[in-house]
C-alpha cells in the first residue's frame, strides 16, 4: 500500500514559512507532518527556500519603501552619519549604525527606520555617546555603498538634489547666529559631495563659498585629534541667499534641530530687514 501524499495549501505554507517565519520543522509539528514532508511541498509549490542566514533573522523586516525621494534623503544622511555593513555577500541582514552623543540624532535614526526594522540603542561603557543599531532587509542594500560623490539620477532631478542634501545637511550641517547674523556652515572630508553641493548652490544662484578649511594631518586641539583628511568647507552667509536656501530645503528637512535652527536663522534676517540694515 503507497503512502498518503498529505496536502498542504500554498498559501498556508507560503505565510507560515514567510511571513510568520517559521522553520520546516515547527510547521511540521504544527500541521502533524514530518520536516521532510513540509520542504517537499515548499519545492513542489516554488516557494523560495530561505538561506541560513535568513532563517536564523530574529526580527520582523520590511522591504524599502522605493521612493526616491525618501531614497535620496536616506543615502545622503547615510554618507554624512552613518555605518553601513553586512557580514558577507550572501547575508540577508543589513546593518545600520550611528554613533553619536545627540539624543536629536539618536531620534531621528530610529524615525527613519525603525518602521522597516528592530532598531536598538545602546550607551558606550567609556564615554557618554550611544550606538543606535537598525537591523534592515537586503531592499537596503543601496545603502552599503561609502563614495565620495552624488550619484546621476540625484543629480539630474532638483527634487531628489534637494532631498539628498537635506540628508546631508541633517548629518553635518549647521544653522546658526554668529556676530547677530544668521549663517550656514558645513564642514566635511567629502570634498567632492561638498564641491557637487555647492555647484547645486550656484546653479540656483545661491552665493556661497567653498573651500578647504584645514589640512591632513592638522592637529585638533580641542578633540586631540589630527585630521585624516582634508577638510572642505561650504558657507552661505548673504542674507536673501541664505533665505533661498533655505526655502529649497525646508520641505526635505527632518531633524528637529536643524529646523529650529532655520527658523532663528529666518527669524534674524526678518528682523535685520526690519531695521534696514539689509535689503
Amino acid at each position: 500500500m503507497g503512502r498518503i501524499k498529505i496536502e498542504l495549501s500554498k498559501k498556508k505554507l507560503y505565510t507560515l514559512y514567510h511571513v510568520k517565519n517559521k522553520s520546516p520543522d515547527a510547521i511540521g509539528v504544527l500541521l502533524g507532518c514530518s520536516f521532510k514532508t513540509v520542504t517537499n511541498r515548499l519545492k513542489e509549490y516554488g516557494i523560495p527556500l530561505k538561506t541560513p542566514s535568513f532563517a536564523r533573522m530574529k526580527y520582523k523586516k520590511y522591504d524599502f519603501s522605493d521612493d526616491l525621494i525618501e531614497k535620496s534623503y536616506l543615502i545622503g544622511f547615510r554618507l554624512g552619519d552613518l555605518a553601513v555593513s553586512k557580514t558577507s555577500p550572501s547575508a540577508e541582514t543589513v546593518l545600520v549604525r550611528l554613533h553619536t552623543t545627540h539624543d536629536v540624532q539618536i531620534d531621528l535614526f530610529k524615525k527613519l527606520f525603525k518602521k522597516y526594522g528592530k532598531v536598538i540603542s545602546y550607551k558606550s561603557s567609556k564615554n557618554l555617546s550611544t550606538n543606535v543599531n537598525a537591523y534592515l532587509n537586503r531592499s537596503f542594500e543601496f545603502l552599503l555603498p561609502k563614495r565620495d560623490l552624488v550619484e546621476e539620477w540625484i543629480i539630474n532631478s532638483e527634487q531628489y538634489f534637494r532631498s539628498f542634501a537635506a540628508g546631508y545637511i541633517d548629518a553635518e550641517g549647521t544653522f546658526g547666529i554668529y556676530q547677530k547674523r544668521a549663517r550656514f556652515k558645513m564642514d566635511a572630508y567629502d570634498k567632492e559631495i561638498i564641491f557637487q553641493i555647492h555647484q547645486w548652490l550656484d546653479r540656483n544662484n545661491i552665493l556661497n563659498k567653498f573651500f578647504r578649511v584645514a589640512k591632513k594631518g592638522d592637529y585638533v586641539k580641542y578633540g586631540n585629534y589630527n585630521f585624516k583628511k582634508d577638510v572642505w568647507r561650504l558657507n552661505v552667509n548673504e542674507a536673501n541667499s541664505l533665505l533661498h536656501f533655505i526655502s529649497l530645503i525646508d520641505p526635505y528637512i527632518k531633524h528637529k534641530k536643524r529646523r529650529g535652527d532655520m527658523e532663528k536663522n529666518v527669524r534674524n534676517v526678518e528682523k535685520r530687514k526690519l531695521k534696514g540694515s539689509i535689503k
